[in-house]
């Protein structure tokens, strides 16, 4: 049993990377907690005066929506290799969840005293290890659950488009236009407009971003990787008459859906094996839907 909890909090989890989803999940919660405190009046709330009863409600919301954003935001950026998404597990999650917890009792604790000495309520009613230990009990429970479920959601949704793309794969439909379009050549142009890479979508593997450039990686002759000044955004609009084909499932891939032979997946996202090439390409959340959608058109 202890072995089961343990390989489910080591599995891939989604790290956040949205500052929406981030801004959304913080503002959610500091209402949600407003509410609750409101509609249930928990700790003995029920027995103060209005005035101090209000403050505590909406000051609890604003420390918890404040803290969430903050540090969603903000320590990300700061330590990016402890967020990299490839090293995050739903025990990562959780503990960091129960992290940003704890700061936000020790912030109610911090608004308790400030409340107090301004309504001039008992000082002793206001203790850092209650209100800390309190916040942490209280929010430790649905974070838990809340993080399972939405892993068992990610994780049931990735396996399904995994067990249908590998079926559509092994078993094409049979199409009249695919051989012809891949014999088209595609040129890409540099953002000097004058350098320019022209090759047969045929050969085309992946064009991956790196940093002001984007490098092709072809098969055959072209397997040299030539590298083009210029952004993955820019390269995709060139591209738009070759969709569904080449189609971007990362903000640093474009893939040519033809050239994919098996795909894997976990609640992070899906992998994508190719033909003649050693590399693994993921696609991200953002893009799993329109993956499904191009599959399915093939």
């Amino acid at each position: 049993m202890l072995k089961k909890v343990l390989t489910i909090l080591h599995s891939p989890y989604p790290a956040e990377d949205s500052p929406f989803s981030t801004l959304r999940y913080g503002l959610g919660s500091g209402f949600f907690v407003t509410l609750f405190f409101a509609a249930f009046e928990p700790l003995g709330f029920s027995l103060l005066a209005p005035a101090p009863r209000r403050a505590f409600y909406i000051g609890y919301g604003l420390v918890t929506g404040l803290t969430i954003v903050l540090s969603g935001l903000l320590l990300p950026r700061l330590r990016p290799r402890f967020f990299r998404e490839e090293n995050w597990s739903l025990g990562k999650q959780i503990l960091w969840m129960g992290s940003v917890t704890l700061v936000i009792g020790l912030g109610c604790y911090l608004l308790s005293k400030a409340i107090c000495a301004r309504y001039g309520l008992p000082a002793q009613w206001v203790r850092l290890q209650t209100i800390v230990l309190d916040t942490f009990l209280i929010a430790i429970f649905p974070i838990t659950v809340i993080n399972l479920a939405n892993y068992a959601r990610l994780l049931r949704r990735n396996v399904r488009i995994v067990q249908e793309t590998n079926r559509r794969l092994e078993h094409p439909a049979a199409q009249p236009q695919p051989e012809k379009t891949l014999l088209q050549q595609v040129e890409l142009v540099a953002e000097n407009n004058k350098d320019s890479l022209r090759l047969p979508l045929a050969d085309l593997l992946f064009i991956q971003a790196e940093e002001n450039y984007v490098r092709v990686h072809a098969r055959g002759e072209r397997a040299v990787q030539p590298l083009l000044r210029s952004s993955l955004t820019r390269v995709e609009r060139q591209l738009r008459p070759y969709y569904p084909w080449l189609f971007r499932c990362h903000r640093t891939c474009i893939v040519n859906t033809a050239q994919i032979v098996k795909v894997a997946g976990n609640a992070q996202g899906l992998k994508l094996t190719l033909r003649d090439s050693a590399a693994t390409l993921p696609v991200a959340r953002r893009y799993i839907n329109e993956f499904r959608r191009v599959i399915r058109s093939q």
